[in-house]
């Protein structure tokens, strides 16, 4: 039996938890190093056969936090980077709301054509993670992926075979844990957004 988990990045410099950096490679901050560190500890009992991340400075870091150290080498894959927000880039919601109040009102729907101005397409992000996804078929268990908020998302919808319109709030905090176990391609979600080990460094809704 596979065992796949899935690790959000920790809180960047840009402030993850209220500004829309997507597409930006921003650098995890001191509390984001913090968060991962605390994330390895609970990972360190198990000895990770395969590691991924994304082509993102925040992912990449994250994962050689997670592992401290230790082997495998992480392997990135481009498809996990995370969704462009084009012209919402770094902007918070509130932001967007007052100056892009139409697009604002569709991004609030489950529309899977919605676009961000100059940006991705929720169905364009969608197809291109799912397609990564596919590298857990194969990969060496027990297996680690430190990820994004929306690309953990779409991985999990993918393997579980969740329309991703139907998904679109689930929670992902920042290092939060999410465990799946698959056998014969068939993937079961037995623990998602574990947190317990952030303690004081959690930031709850992120």
């Amino acid at each position: 039996m596979k065992e796949l988990y899935l690790v959000r990045h920790g809180e960047t410099v840009g402030e993850s938890t209220v500004r829309l950096f997507g597409s930006t490679d921003i650098a995890l901050s001191d509390l984001g190093r913090e968060q991962l560190r605390r994330a390895g500890e609970a990972l360190r009992r198990i000895k990770f056969a395969s590691a991924y991340t994304s082509t993102m400075s925040r992912s990449r870091e994250g994962a050689r936090i997670v592992l401290g150290g230790d082997s495998p080498t992480p392997v990135q894959i481009k498809d996990f980077d995370e969704i462009d927000f084009g012209l919402w880039e770094g902007m918070t919601i509130e932001e967007v709301a007052e100056k892009d109040p139409v697009n604002f009102g569709r991004w609030a729907t489950p529309d899977i054509n919605f676009r961000f101005p100059d940006g991705d397409s929720r169905v364009e992000f969608h197809t291109r993670v799912a397609r990564g996804a596919g590298v857990f078929a194969d990969a060496a268990s027990p297996t680690l992926a430190v990820l994004h908020k929306g690309v953990i998302r779409v991985v999990i919808c993918t393997l579980l075979g969740i329309p991703p319109e139907e998904n679109m709030t689930m929670p992902i905090e920042l290092a939060s844990i999410h465990r799946l176990v698959g056998e014969n391609g068939k993937w079961e979600l037995v623990a998602r957004n574990e947190v317990s080990h952030l303690g004081p460094s959690r930031m709850a809704g992120s």
